[in-house]
Formats: C-alpha cells, sequence, structure tokens
C-alpha cells in the first residue's frame, strides 16, 4: 500500500502531469462533458440534420483530423510538445463558440474543421504525459493519470441527463457550450504558462526496439524524418496499427449514434442514459490504477487483449437487452473491463488507453514517439473515413440493429490478431 502511496506521490510530483490531468478533468472531462453526449441529438431534432448527415459530420472531423496528427507528431519531436499542445489546445476553444452561433447543421463545419485541427497537439500531448512519468511504473503512472482525468465521466453523464432533461435540449446545449469557450480558454492559458518540455533528442540506441535511422544533423530535413516512418511501423507495433484500423473502424460505426439509439429505439429518457456511462465510468475509474499495475507487474499484451475483447461486448449487450436492470450490469461490466484493461474508447480513445500507449512507448525511442503516435493515428483515422456515413446508410436502410450487429462482428476480429502477434519486448525504451 505504502509503494502505491509513493507511486501516486511521484506521478503528481511531477508538473506536467498535475497541469494535462487538472486542465483535461476540468475543461475537457467537466464542461465538455455537459454537451457532448447530446450532441448528435441536437443535430437531429434542433439543427435539422438527418442520420447520414449526422455521420458525414463525423466524416469531415475525421478526414480533416488525419491531415493534422502527423504534422503535429514531426513537429512535436522538431519544435518541442509544449508549443504543439498550447496550438492545438488554442483551436479548441473555436468548436463550441460556431456550435453556439450555428442556426443550421451547415454551420457547425467551421467548428467541426477547428477541433479536427486541434488534433495536431495529440501525439505530442500523449508523449509528453509519457516521458513525464516515472520509468519504472510508466503503465502505473498512466493508469493513475487516466483514474484522475476520468473522474468527471463518473457524475457528469448523469449529472449532463437530469440537466437536459430537466431544461431542455436547446437550452442546455446554449448554456454548456458557452460554460465551455470560458474552459478551453483557461486551460489554453494554463498549459501555454506552465507546461515544462520533455523532448529528449539524445536517445539511447542500444535499448532500441525499433532500430532509428542514423542522423549526421541534430535537426533532420523533412524527408529524413519521413524516411524514417517506414522503419519505425513494422513488427508489432504494424500489428498494433491493423488492430487499430479495425477495432476504430467497427466503434466508428456506431459511436455517433449511440445515444440516438438509446434515447429512440430503446426508449430511455436522457437521465437514464446517462446513468448508464455514469455506473460504467464509477466502475472503471478506480480500477485504472489496478490496470497499470496489472500492465507493469505481468505485461501490457494480457490487459490491452482483455479490453479488447469487452469493447464490442457494449454494442452487443445493448442490442441483445431491454431489461433497464440488465444494462446496468451490462455497463458495469464494460467499466471494469476499461478500468483492468485500460483500453478501447472510454479507456483512452480508438488509439487505446494506458496499457496500449505506454506499449508503443516502451517499442519507440522518445525522439520518434511523436511521429509514430501521429503517423499511426493519421492512418487509422484515414482507413476509417467511411466508418460514420456507412453507419448512417446502414442505420437509414437496413436498421439500427443491423448497424449494432456489424459493429460486433468487426469489433471481435482484432483480439486474436493482437493476442498471437504481438508479444512483449525485452528491452523497454526510455
Amino acid at each position: 500500500m505504502s509503494s502505491i502511496v509513493q507511486i501516486i506521490k511521484d506521478v503528481f510530483s511531477n508538473r506536467n502531469v498535475l497541469v494535462t490531468s487538472l486542465t483535461s478533468m476540468i475543461a475537457f472531462g467537466v464542461f465538455n462533458g455537459l454537451w457532448r453526449t447530446w450532441w448528435s441529438l441536437y443535430l437531429l431534432e434542433e439543427l435539422g440534420a438527418s442520420i447520414q448527415i449526422v455521420g458525414i459530420l463525423g466524416m469531415i472531423q475525421s478526414s480533416s483530423s488525419i491531415l493534422f496528427q502527423l504534422p503535429g507528431g514531426i513537429l512535436a519531436d522538431r519544435i518541442g510538445r509544449r508549443w504543439v499542445i498550447a496550438l492545438g489546445t488554442s483551436l479548441r476553444i473555436v468548436a463550441p463558440i460556431s456550435f453556439l452561433l450555428a442556426s443550421s447543421w451547415e454551420w457547425v463545419i467551421p467548428g467541426i474543421l477547428a477541433n479536427a485541427a486541434a488534433a495536431v497537439y495529440m501525439p505530442g500531448f500523449t508523449a509528453l504525459i509519457v516521458e513525464s512519468l516515472p520509468y519504472e511504473k510508466r503503465a502505473t503512472g498512466y493508469g493513475i493519470y487516466r483514474m484522475l482525468t476520468s473522474i468527471p465521466s463518473i457524475f457528469m453523464p448523469i449529472v449532463s441527463g437530469i440537466y437536459f432533461d430537466s431544461v431542455g435540449l436547446v437550452a442546455g446545449m446554449k448554456t454548456s457550450l458557452t460554460i465551455s469557450i470560458f474552459a478551453f480558454t483557461g486551460a489554453f492559458l494554463v498549459r501555454f504558462f506552465f507546461l515544462k518540455e520533455t523532448l529528449n533528442k539524445e536517445t539511447p540506441k542500444a535499448q532500441s526496439t525499433i532500430e532509428p535511422v542514423k542522423q549526421d544533423k541534430v535537426s533532420p530535413s523533412l524527408r529524413d524524418t519521413f524516411s524514417n516512418l517506414p522503419q519505425l511501423l513494422k513488427g508489432p507495433v504494424l500489428v498494433m496499427q491493423v488492430v487499430s484500423i479495425i477495432s476504430g473502424f467497427g466503434t466508428r460505426m456506431v459511436w455517433s449514434y449511440m445515444s440516438v439509439y438509446g434515447v429512440e429505439v430503446i426508449g430511455l429518457t436522457k437521465t437514464e442514459w446517462g446513468l448508464l456511462q455514469t455506473v460504467a465510468s464509477a466502475c472503471g475509474t478506480p480500477l485504472y490504477l489496478v490496470g497499470g499495475l496489472i500492465a507493469d507487474r505481468y505485461g501490457r499484451v494480457p490487459s490491452i487483449t482483455f479490453a479488447r475483447f469487452l469493447l464490442p461486448i457494449r454494442q452487443l449487450g445493448v442490442l441483445l437487452l431491454r431489461d433497464y436492470n440488465h444494462l446496468i450490469l451490462l455497463y458495469a461490466l464494460i467499466g471494469i473491463g476499461g478500468g483492468l484493461g485500460g483500453g478501447g474508447v472510454r479507456g483512452g480513445g480508438f488509439m487505446g488507453g494506458p496499457a496500449w500507449q505506454t506499449l508503443i512507448a516502451d517499442l519507440v525511442p522518445s525522439k520518434d514517439r511523436g511521429k509514430l503516435m501521429g503517423l499511426m493515428g493519421t492512418i487509422t483515422g484515414l482507413t476509417n473515413l467511411p466508418a460514420p456515413p456507412l453507419g448512417g446508410y446502414v442505420w437509414e436502410n437496413y436498421s439500427p440493429d443491423t448497424l449494432m450487429l456489424i459493429s460486433v462482428i468487426i469489433g471481435f476480429i482484432p483480439v486474436p490478431l493482437f493476442r498471437l502477434f504481438v508479444k512483449e519486448p525485452k528491452t523497454r525504451e526510455r
């Protein structure tokens, strides 16, 4: 117990971890979480979008994001993590302004593009967090970080559900977006003034699992930067890329429509749907630390395999279950799996959670880490472009249940692929 307390102290004694944790928790977790769940419903009911338009808008954001993640990773490896994070966070302010002023769905596109451009900071953001954690307990530290930043997801879904049921969809959305503008502005200022650079251009070669290209210059040319990428994306990293593509595609087909499915197909109120998300987060968030400890002690691969297996279980349960008590038990299971496995959407986005990100960090040298993460995000986003509109097409031309079933089938495919072809590295990068 004392060792866990010491790890927590070590993690949050680092200024970068403290700054990113607080800004992510308050601006993105609390205030962004107040309205994000109901955005698809707002597009449908207030801004005149159809289900397919909701999917197309999701595709626009994804297609724009992929243009920025790889350049963002390259910039993070060249000029540093801190400056790219500040740039990306500033762009987050534009989206809620655009959404607030929009009178029809066409007018949200500028905000979607700005939000997509903010993806420029994601590779550097992930690299900065990993590099700020104690090397020996990297997965545990990342689990602690995820545990803290996920605290708002415990109460915000039910709070937002009650709030939107009370004041109405339109009034709730406009008030929430207004608050988000101020929250993102505060996050930008805090990150700009208080983050500390972590980029280390002098990476030891002895421990490298993926052999870096030798450079004659400290600052490589753009051509050298791109020529290095094929040497990074091979072996276990290549398998992880394929797994990310398949998992992301199955999830993106349904992700924009989950709240619509819950409210319009199952017949839940916004409060009931919000409570399901709260149950999952309440069960999973305390277990991020346990999941990190397991990943550090027994390896990243078993944790990631477990989380990837549970990812399509959510869609399968929502498809088959109609008793609300059974749905609560389902989301409790999903939360526990996400907390212990640290993967899937709930555990850290389409690319994965703490165990996933620390496995990449174990495999890739610090000086290449940002662009590798950016490259993987770019490839995943590019190949997943058709998923949201395809999901909308299946919803409207077949049925919402058919869409859920297809997502389940796709979601199970990468589980044996990952388990069979990704092994723990013999040495881990710092």
